[in-house]
């Protein structure tokens, strides 16, 4: 099945965005054990004057996650003439998520017992009890269930993604038979909510996700690459104007990569796109294990209080978090995502 090489560049990009906003997490007051604070650091922060505008916005790449995967959902699910069955479509996604989330969960644990033990304190405002533990080992740590973030946090995104996910499979044949019509009424349905007042973190992520189907339907639709350049840079600067607008915003920076998508045709460079793109889960949900520690250390051992405002500890970090990832990908989610499919599928 076609890849599309510029998406996996904007999935690698949206968690580096999303890292960067939460690098917060090495000041005070989220970590209890610094006196610098990340609002009153912030001429200290490696990189503040350049990374200002993702460091204080970066959070967006988390809405950016939902848009693509209603992309990529679409050009799977609704390219294919067979039926997909609900325990292929359920296996197929708790292969990819799960054994990574679950390893996340156990590592996280483990680190915030340390602090528990050393410090008298769980580490980053999370809750850590027995029944938060249970929500996350069942994937529904953010259905409504929660009392507040808990563990392993990022996962929340995932864990609403999983009933999107779930609605999706629900109405694919209806979205193959009506094709671009039931896609816009679903998106002007979640849109006329939002405007109603329903406030609701699902319907936020599921009105992105749908945005993401939406743009799948238009590059089908409209292959002329000036066309799709000059429409999504116009919708760009629109979601700037007044408030600024995600539902605009994270579909039309989806189209504005496909626009370039015919232009990469260097197989090194497709290649690297997709190793990137390869990193994005790991990264996000290995970040704050490692954040955690990385502080246990350097809080037990050392005495070094501004140690995370020196670059070469910020330039460390990263390139450690993308080597981890790498890693992460090539030995442990890759082989397990295969071996589970080969079990429960018999493919």
């Amino acid at each position: 099945m076609k890849k599309f090489y510029s998406i996996e560049l904007l999935r690698f990009l949206s968690a580096v965005s999303v890292l960067l906003y939460h690098y917060r997490h090495f000041y005070s007051p989220l970590n209890i054990l610094s006196e610098n604070n990340f609002e009153a650091s912030n001429n200290a922060i490696p990189f503040y004057n350049f990374l200002e505008p993702i460091y204080i916005n970066g959070f967006y790449g988390v809405h950016l996650f939902y848009a693509i995967s209603g992309f990529v959902f679409a050009h799977v699910y609704l390219k294919v003439k067979k039926e997909t069955s609900f325990k292929e479509f359920s296996i197929n996604r708790l292969s990819r998520l799960y054994p990574l989330h679950f390893a996340t969960l156990i590592i996280v644990s483990i680190i915030q017992i340390f602090f528990l033990t050393k410090f008298d304190s769980f580490q980053l405002d999370l809750i850590n009890d027995f029944y938060h533990f249970f929500l996350h080992v069942f994937f529904i740590s953010s259905w409504g269930f929660e009392n507040g973030h808990s563990f392993n946090a990022p996962i929340w995104s995932v864990s609403i993604e999983i009933a999107i996910y779930l609605i999706f499979f629900l109405l694919i044949k209806e979205i193959k038979k009506f094709q671009l019509k039931l896609v816009i009424l679903i998106n002007i349905f979640l849109i006329f909510l939002d405007k109603l007042g329903v406030v609701s973190l699902f319907l936020e992520c599921a009105r992105l996700f749908f945005s993401g189907i939406l743009i799948f339907f238009i590059v089908n639709v409209n292959q002329k690459f000036k066309a799709t350049f000059i429409i999504s840079f116009i919708l760009l600067i629109v979601s700037f104007v007044g408030n600024f607008k995600t539902f605009l915003f994270c579909p039309s920076l989806i189209l504005f990569f496909l626009s370039f998508e015919k232009f990469l045709s260097n197989v090194k460079i497709k290649e690297k796109f997709e190793i990137v793109g390869n990193w994005t889960y790991a990264l996000y949900l290995s970040h704050v294990p490692f954040q955690l520690l990385i502080i246990f250390i350097l809080e037990s051992y050392f005495e070094l209080p501004n140690i995370y405002n020196n670059h070469l500890f910020f330039l460390f970090y990263f390139i450690s978090l993308f080597l981890m990832s790498h890693l992460i990908f090539i030995f442990y989610e890759y082989p397990l995502n295969k071996k589970i499919r080969k079990i429960f599928l018999k493919k």
